[in-house]
């Protein structure tokens, strides 16, 4: 029945939907394979004759509205959903039911079913329209309708800014001339601390910069002490900052890791923000590291090469 045209079919699918007995599901299967691309005709054929009011439905035609999935049914699924009369266990398969239908309709039921206080499966709802929003029911921006109807709590921003280097910058040595100074990798242990608050360092750490525990061991001493002194000289793919402002001042710098609405950026510590695309002023490329520079962490040569020896030794795996 599958690939028969609804002319030649319909008689056929409707005496085989009346003969299910609303508790074989492998029959239930069948019918329903039998109905691709003609779900909405079944349907709105056989609602006139087993349907009825939403909550007297028997439950052979609750399982083949749950299978059929047609717009027509969404609200009679609303309804039977939101109905004490009907067992927990029923109201459930109709809320699913509403998920597998690809219509706007269905999505805005199943935010009116959310909102339902005395609604037993608050949560399972809340986690369809998470599910859907970004799939079937992507096309029906119900991130905005969520939002309106209190259904996404936003979190307070909070301003997050990588401060500029110094005006009075010290004036470092080569990095090669840092990387022959003799460190002391239990002093690097103390200070590689400064770098706590944006790599991951052994079991320390946050992850916003690249990882460091094997990063040191591959690399030289040189290559080491340059990107701790000049941060900005290269920035690793992946990497690189924004900055963005929201209309009502607020500015994080950190790196964007989803650019749809909401923006998701993480900044130092590794603390996560969602920023909703209706608040943003401006999203900037920065033109520097995320990094501090080595004044603002209070790093001197001897202390930079001591970091240097401590991601280099045997003490840190």
């Amino acid at each position: 029945m599958r690939d028969v045209p609804l002319e030649q079919s319909r008689d056929i699918l409707l005496t085989v939907a009346k003969g299910f007995d609303g508790k074989d599901r492998s029959y239930l299967e069948a019918f329903g394979t039998g109905c691709d691309g003609k779900e909405k005709e079944i349907y709105a054929a056989l609602a006139k004759t087993m349907g009825g009011p939403a909550e007297q439905w028997s439950e052979a035609f609750a399982w083949i509205a749950w299978r059929l999935g047609s717009p027509d049914a969404v609200a009679d699924l609303k309804t039977r959903a939101l109905s004490p009369k009907l067992s927990q266990p029923d109201r459930k398969l109709m809320m699913d039911a509403l998920a597998f239908v690809k219509a706007p309709e269905a999505s805005v039921a199943m935010m009116d079913i959310a909102a339902d206080k005395d609604f037993p499966f608050h949560d399972l709802a809340m986690w369809w329209l998470n599910s859907r929003k970004d799939n079937e029911w992507k096309p029906y921006d119900l991130f905005a309708q969520m939002r309106q109807r209190g259904l996404i709590v936003e979190k307070p921003l909070v301003s997050i800014v990588t401060p500029e280097p110094p005006a009075n910058k010290t004036t470092w040595p080569a990095a090669a001339e840092i990387a022959a100074l003799k460190g002391d990798s239990q002093a690097g242990e103390a200070a590689v601390a400064a770098c706590y608050l944006c790599h991951k360092i052994g079991k320390q750490g946050a992850e916003l910069g690249p990882e460091l525990t094997s990063f040191g061991k591959t690399q030289t001493r040189e290559v080491l002490v340059n990107a701790i002194v000049n941060p900005s000289a290269e920035i690793s793919h992946g990497y690189e900052g924004s900055r963005v402002e929201t209309n009502d001042g607020i500015t994080i710098d950190g790196i964007i890791g989803t650019t749809g609405d909401p923006v998701i950026i993480k900044s130092m510590n590794g603390q996560t923000q969602e920023v909703y695309r209706d608040r943003i002023k401006s999203i900037t490329k920065l033109e520097r590291s995320l990094m501090f520079d080595p004044d603002t962490l209070g790093l001197t040569p001897q202390k930079v090469a001591d970091i240097v020896s401590y991601l280099q030794s045997d003490a840190l795996k």
